[in-house]
């Protein structure tokens, strides 16, 4: 395995020179106009981002994530779901990165390799920011009649968390 993942990343570099030069493109042209695109996208993206950063932040500060653990405690426990990742469900909906930020946090307050961890990195994996999604979609194809799609995404995101949970309970629980 470890052989496959060393040669991995040189391998789809190969292939992406072997198939650029086999389509007749200049290649380090191609590279340096993405490179460009990126830093336009990420001068576009950062004060988005670091808004999100700072009212996670202001959250965290203001005992926001333990107030709603607490609020929400009796429901989570309904369904086997630790507390901790009671700010992660409710993030993950809304933000890419600042589900990162709250995943690394709460990895700072569970530690690494422990059940909750798991069960966290696996929803990380499994779920999607809807409203993201919905805003690019929705706001690219000018559709304001979103119908039923925002309380079908939510329920899926749920479906994901438990899912998530009960599939870590059985596999890592034990």
């Amino acid at each position: 395995m470890d052989f496959f993942s060393n040669i991995l990343i040189p391998l789809i570099i190969l292939i992406i020179i072997t198939y650029g030069k086999y389509k007749g493109i200049d290649i380090y042209d191609s590279f340096i106009r993405g490179a460009f695109d990126g830093i336009k996208t990420t001068y576009k993206i950062g004060p988005y981002i670091l808004g999100i950063f700072l009212a996670i932040g202001i959250f965290k500060v203001g005992y926001g994530i333990e107030i709603l653990e607490a609020i929400f405690s009796p429901i989570l426990k309904i369904f086997s779901i630790p507390k901790e990742l009671l700010s992660l469900i409710i993030i993950k909906p809304l933000s890419g990165s600042g589900t990162l930020a709250i995943y690394k946090d709460m990895i700072s307050r569970v530690g690494i390799d422990t059940l909750k961890e798991k069960m966290g990195a696996t929803i990380v994996g499994s779920s999607e920011t809807i409203f993201y999604t919905m805003a690019i979609y929705y706001g690219n194809l000018k559709i304001k009649n979103i119908r039923h799609t925002l309380v079908c995404a939510l329920i899926s995101h749920m479906a994901g968390v438990l899912a998530s949970v009960f599939i870590c309970n059985i596999i890592f629980g034990m």
